[in-house]
């Protein structure tokens, strides 16, 4: 006997017992790779950026705390992972830096001291339900002195202030652990082949500027006795030829970085297979994406759970969203665009809603551990799939078995216009599931 739980647009999480299943000709049969395609996955998470926190601060406390103990604790979502901005992203309330006076290179008026309004209490408040989260930052900027054009939003890194704005990123780090936020691993620049054209926080940063800045920092964190790992890039699938490049090319990188990030907004994942092909010893996390506000909101768990189908198959070692909370607006937000949170705070009603990404961690999130086993399935539906039927499609299938200790789990992903049946092969037999038309299904065998 095993259990489906399967969400679509009729229900969430409905409940259905599946059968062990003797040949059916015409059902997809599924099968476990044999090899898992994951070791030590960190876990799940969210940006925990300024807007999410000032939102919170906006809650009744124990309004606030049941919605942070769904979405971190144990039987909610589980949680298990944090991205913190390093000053302002584009999801802040407010636009600054820790240290906004002109050429301050000595940083003698650094401070956190406009965090401590908000952002610093309500991750403190997280890391009370989840004193585990694994956190690690991101900034969108230097100060603007210390970049061309002299603001925040958008210009380059200049070469002359990368060592300062190497102490000025340890500082943070220091400033942070001081609050009792310990932070494990951080990025050098979000996104740093974009200025934005100025529209809100962003910087610029070439190759040699980028690797420069990761060794002086790597060195100063050494020196520091700062057990924090570096993760270069932060950006597109598309730039892992830059990626290549600079750890092919400039001497000395490699060895200072733990990792690199990506963000699905542009290229496929499978492109960064090559990292992984040429540099076996470096983690891969899916450190951005998160649903749209006005583009299938609340209904697009299968678009997520084919994501992070994808992450898990190529080996990635974590997977963030992007802004924990936002208004319906998408809101508090300093930039151009319409993103919406994991969850939906109504300024109006105070109601919470949550995204369809939501849906999709919550049938996977809560059964993965770092000692998890990840095994992706292979399917044989594209015989099912008749050229006849050309251009109509059928959309395939995608899932992952999941071995613990003391249990198994499997999930599939249907996002067809048609019902599939499907055999697949777990705990030494075959087993019997069907999947309804958009639907994301968690079988706990």
């Amino acid at each position: 006997m095993a259990i489906q739980y399967f969400s679509n647009a009729a229900a969430k999480f409905q409940k259905r017992e599946i059968f062990p299943a003797d040949t059916i000709p015409a059902a997809v049969t599924a099968k476990p790779a044999s090899i898992s395609s994951v070791s030590n996955f960190y876990g799940f998470g969210v940006a925990i950026t300024p807007s999410s926190c000032y939102l919170l601060a906006q809650m009744e406390p124990a309004k606030r705390t049941a919605f942070l103990q769904h979405i971190y604790g144990k039987d909610g979502l589980n949680l298990s992972v944090g991205r913190l901005c390093v000053g302002s992203s584009d999801y802040s309330a407010e636009l600054y830096t820790y240290d906004d006076i002109p050429f301050d290179t000595e940083l003698k008026h650094f401070s956190v001291e406009r965090d401590e309004k908000y952002v610093i209490p309500m991750i403190k408040e997280i890391l009370n339900i989840r004193p585990d989260l694994y956190l690690y930052s991101s900034p969108w900027s230097p100060p603007g002195w210390m970049k061309t054009g002299g603001s925040i939003c958008g210009g380059h890194m200049r070469e002359e202030f990368v060592e300062c704005y190497a102490n000025y990123y340890i500082k943070f780090l220091q400033a942070y652990a001081a609050h009792g936020i310990h932070i494990q691993a951080l990025t050098p620049q979000n996104e740093p082949e974009t200025h934005q054209s100025g529209r809100m926080p962003a910087c610029i940063w070439n190759p040699e500027t980028e690797a420069r800045f990761i060794k002086i920092l790597r060195s100063k964190l050494d020196e520091q006795g700062m057990d924090v790992k570096i993760w270069m890039w932060d950006y597109r699938f598309d730039g892992i030829a830059r990626v290549l490049w600079s750890l092919g090319t400039i001497k000395g990188l490699a060895p200072c970085c733990a990792g690199a990030a990506f963000h699905y907004y542009h290229g496929n994942i499978e492109q960064t297979l090559a990292l992984r092909e040429r540099y076996p010893q470096l983690e891969m996390h899916f450190t951005e994406g998160g649903p749209r506000l006005y583009d299938h909101y609340d209904s697009d768990w299968c678009k997520w759970g084919i994501m992070i189908t994808k992450a898990l198959t190529c080996g990635y070692s974590s997977f963030t969203g992007w802004n924990l909370l936002l208004d319906e607006t998408g809101g508090p937000n300093i930039g151009p665009y319409f993103c919406g949170g994991l969850a939906t705070l109504h300024s109006l009603t105070g109601e919470l809603s949550y995204s369809g990404q939501s849906v999709a961690m919550q049938h996977i999130a809560p059964y993965i551990t770092p000692a998890s086993k990840i095994y992706p399935l292979t399917t044989d539906e594209a015989i099912h799939s008749p050229m006849f039927a050309f251009p109509k499609t059928k959309e395939l299938m995608v899932g992952f078995l999941i071995e613990n200790e003391n249990s198994t789990v499997c999930v599939m992903v249907n996002p067809d216009k048609d019902k599939k049946q499907v055999r697949f092969f777990a705990k030494d037999q075959w087993w019997y599931a069907e999947l309804l038309t958009d639907t994301i299904s968690t079988i706990i065998l």
